[in-house]
């Protein structure tokens, strides 16, 4: 466990304790503040680790590419989804608010629904009921409980009571090619290892992460490259980072990283704040 306070906020990161669950949840994370008068906001960057974040008493505007938080006293719970792909994504809140992040491993989330992605999540970011109000129960009960350890058990015993079989190997095997390649592998390199043909792949990809193969490399490349620079601030540089990454040079890579971002590695890297052990890394505006 880790715990991080700033910005007039506490951020907590905890890893599951279910070895069951370890293998499809990366881990918890807890975030809130008591303070009437905070206002914040933060970005997040394209992940291959996508996260339930779940708000209690919160009023939550949806606009394109960013999220207002405000309090809202009789609100029920707001559970949403994000798959952060290829753009940034910006989260205000104003006024004091209480959270939970559930960060998956790559596929983890599909280990626990037996519909697939696509069939009842059509955008990038929004409203997640699909767990139901079994879960609603179970965070009412994590929110009213202040021991991070408690808390994590409660969600530990929610998750292994709701795992399903997911059987889609190629699959598997495919995501853990790119990511150990560090998005670098070509698509035709992949179907012909996996001796699994193209259109199968995009299939797949579109069915369970609702994203194509190529999104799904980019996105990698991106975050691995974001990641190591992070993880080696003070002892690396660019071409460091371009060359890790999988990047053709350091042109291309800053070149994807603007795309992404809107601003150059130089300028943005060095203002990311690391909450907790864990990766996550936001850049907070104010």
């Amino acid at each position: 466990m880790n715990i991080n306070s700033q910005h007039n906020d506490v951020f907590i990161t905890s890893k599951p304790q279910s070895e069951k669950i370890k293998r499809f949840i990366a881990y918890y994370y807890f975030h809130f503040s008591t303070d009437d008068n905070y206002k914040k906001s933060f970005t997040f960057f394209p992940n291959y680790k996508h996260a339930i974040t779940v708000y209690k008493n919160s009023q939550i505007e949806i606009i394109n590419d960013h999220a207002n938080v405000k309090p809202c006293v009789d609100s029920e719970l707001n559970t949403l989804y994000t798959i952060n792909k290829n753009k940034s994504v910006k989260v205000s809140i104003e006024g004091k608010f209480n959270k939970i992040g559930i960060v998956f491993n790559p596929l983890g989330i599909n280990h626990f629904f037996t519909d697939y992605l696509s069939s009842f999540l059509q955008t990038d970011m929004g409203i997640f009921p699909h767990f139901g109000k079994k879960f609603d129960l179970t965070l009412e009960q994590v929110f009213n409980d202040n021991q991070t350890e408690n808390q994590v058990k409660l969600l530990d015993q929610f998750f292994e009571e709701s795992l399903k079989p997911f059987n889609e190997t190629n699959l598997k095997k495919a995501i853990g090619e790119i990511i150990i390649s560090n998005g670098g592998i070509k698509v035709s390199e992949l179907s012909e290892k996996l001796n699994v043909n193209r259109k199968t792949l995009l299939r797949l990809f579109c069915k369970h992460t609702l994203m194509s193969v190529e999104e799904y490399k980019k996105m990698v490349m991106f975050r691995q490259a974001f990641n190591y620079f992070q993880q080696n601030k003070g002892t690396t540089n660019l071409t460091d980072v371009a060359l890790f990454s999988m990047y053709y040079d350091q042109a291309h890579f800053i070149k994807h990283f603007k795309s992404i971002t809107k601003e150059t590695p130089n300028t943005l890297l060095s203002k990311i704040s690391h909450l907790g052990l864990e990766d996550t890394y936001w850049y907070f505006e104010n």
